[in-house]
């Protein structure tokens, strides 16, 4: 059953162009891998990654998106986020209201924004995309988020920084066991699965306690 999300209250945006007290950097994963590639093989980029990163530079307002849930702050993300990208979305919830209630945990909504928002720029530079679909649903872990970016690979060259890039994500905050993530890429499109885990399962206990 699709399930409607109220718009969450307030009217802080989400992200800004530039730095504020409690900002967070996004799109750090294609950043670094960016800023490495240039001193260790400098031949595999050029110029239109760093004008791509410039480009698209946010941060995240960390203490607006901790006040969130995890499917309010990544609709929020979406709504804000994806328009300026110029890609074309849809957002789908079946998670009710109570389900979302006994997910509330401070740590996951910006995790999961980080997620979203690192794969979205990876895509986007390596793929003409076409479109993003979104899906939220329960899990008996906690809330899973699906994300189906359509599109090809621009070129070869960009073949090589995506794999990296989606490698790096899945290593990405590992140690905080907030998320647990999986990314399955063709040459039509990446699929990706995240799994925000309850608070009571990232802290060592089990789900259905």
């Amino acid at each position: 059953m699709i399930v409607d999300l109220p718009k969450p209250g307030g009217f802080a945006s989400l992200t800004s162009s530039s730095p504020k007290l409690d900002s967070v950097p996004l799109g750090r994963v294609l950043r670094g891998l960016a800023d490495r590639l240039s001193i260790e093989a400098p031949e595999s980029i050029d110029q239109t990654l760093e004008l791509f990163l410039d480009e698209h530079e946010r941060y995240a307002n960390a203490t607006r998106i901790a006040s969130l849930s995890a499917a309010h702050a990544l609709k929020a993300w979406a709504a804000e986020r994806l328009p300026s990208i110029g890609l074309s979305y849809g957002f789908t919830n079946r998670i009710e209201q109570e389900t979302i209630k006994s997910n509330l945990d401070e740590t996951a909504p910006l995790k999961l924004v980080e997620f979203a928002d690192d794969l979205t720029l990876i895509t986007g530079y390596c793929r003409r995309l076409e479109e993003l679909k979104i899906e939220a649903a329960p899990h008996s872990h906690g809330l899973c988020f699906r994300f189906y970016f359509r599109g090809r690979c621009s070129d070869e060259s960009r073949v090589r920084i995506e794999e990296e890039s989606v490698a790096k994500l899945l290593n990405e905050g590992n140690r905080d066991n907030s998320l647990k993530k999986r990314v399955f890429a063709t040459q039509t499109q990446v699929e990706a699965e995240c799994i925000v885990l309850r608070k009571k399962v990232r802290l060592g206990f089990s789900p259905t306690r």
